[in-house]
């Protein structure tokens, strides 16, 4: 997506959307999960006719042994012959079905597009749901010498720690930041997490605690999106903008990255989104950064030049994960990258409405500790 001030009425803005409650829906199935996330969201939206559903999952070929989901899933929200299909990228698998739906609308090729995010954990026993989370390392090379991915977020972290000469006590700040905010969020997993809990957690894979992790969990988001020039000009003052849109990668593997502790990927996919958008990061006034551990917010955040390296634990001044992010929120895993965008874009209409101030936002998700990221850029 390349935006400039000449032709904002190809902007995508959202229309519509609709998430629901993250959690163990045992008696749902990942069906019923994504049809009803997309009904809702046309609802929303005033039940335009959607040209094509672009579906952001990781893990049902597994899990769900369902691999067809464009299919299963458009065809059960009511939408017979629609164009539909899956995007995989791991955590980031969300933002990567929304980046493409952004693609299309603004190109002119689509006029109305659904945006889904759905994973069904529960589909297993918790043991075996963290063993197919593995599934986005390097299987290779790591996987099948036994590292996971919670073994690889605390490498990295006691990486970070070491280097800077610090403990563990400073990811405190980030995690019970997102904890708090959770709070206020009918839709997160976690809405009654104290200090003195976290505080008081078990170590899973030291320097990194069982709170330093988000809950894998079951959950749907969906978000209709259009171009501001197929709403009438009355209406477009009340809608969320998509103006900058950018994805990176980097190294997969530990032992290919240059730098453990800055991501490449996340630096440059922000700093892409902020071009494309015609802004500078000074320009944002909120960020929701994926924390699908306390060490993967900490990273981005000094990655993206929000905060400078080795403080990227000081999260005070910044207006961050303002719904609970991961940890907050729980991680639907491919689908959480929707509900990133649902939520903020939710709070950028409420926040405009309350003081009519426009605001901006960087929502950005991660996968694969870093070695996937991509960042959307939405103003109200």
């Amino acid at each position: 997506m390349t935006q400039n001030s000449s032709d904002q009425n190809d902007y995508p803005v959202l229309l519509g959307s609709a998430v629901l409650p993250i959690g163990e829906h045992w008696e749902t199935s990942i069906r019923d999960l994504g049809g009803r996330a997309i009904r809702l969201a046309l609802a929303d939206a005033g039940n335009p006719k959607p040209d094509a559903v672009y579906i952001g999952n990781a893990y049902a070929s597994v899990l769900s042994h369902q691999a067809n989901l464009g299919a299963l899933l458009t065809e059960y929200a009511g939408l017979e012959g629609v164009e539909s299909c899956t995007f995989e990228a791991a955590g980031a698998s969300g933002a990567a079905a929304f980046r493409a739906a952004c693609q299309a609308v603004q190109s002119g090729m689509i006029d109305v597009a659904v945006v889904l995010g759905v994973e069904k954990i529960t589909e297993c026993e918790d043991s075996q749901a963290a063993q197919i989370a593995n599934l986005e390392l390097n299987y290779e090379f790591e996987t099948s010498q036994g590292l996971t991915t919670v073994m690889q977020a605390a490498l990295i972290a006691q990486n970070y720690l070491h280097t800077y000469g610090l403990d563990r006590s400073v990811f405190k700040s980030v995690a019970v930041n997102s904890f708090l905010n959770a709070a206020g969020n009918p839709n997160a997993m976690i809405r009654s997490m104290t200090e003195a809990r976290y505080q008081a957690q078990g170590m899973l894979a030291d320097p990194l605690g069982v709170f330093d992790f988000a809950m894998l969990a079951d959950g749907a988001a969906a978000i209709v999106l259009t171009r501001a020039a197929l709403v009438p000009a009355e209406k477009r003052d009340g809608l969320i903008r998509v103006c900058g849109s950018a994805g990176a990668i980097a190294p997969l593997s530990l032992h290919d990255r240059p730098d453990l502790i800055h991501w490449s990927a996340a630096a440059q996919s922000a700093a892409s989104a902020l071009r494309r958008a015609g802004l500078r990061l000074a320009n944002i006034d909120l960020f929701e950064i994926w924390d699908g551990s306390v060490i993967d917010a900490v990273l981005a955040l000094e990655s993206i030049g929000v905060c400078k390296p080795g403080h990227g634990w000081q999260v005070d001044p910044v207006r961050l994960n303002l719904t609970g992010g991961c940890l907050g929120r729980g991680n639907p895993v491919g689908a959480s990258g929707v509900y990133q965008l649902a939520e903020i874009s939710t709070l950028l209409k409420k926040e405009k409405l309350e003081n009519g101030t426009p605001q901006k936002a960087l929502v950005q998700a991660i996968a694969g500790c870093g070695a996937t990221a991509i960042t959307h850029i939405l103003a109200s």
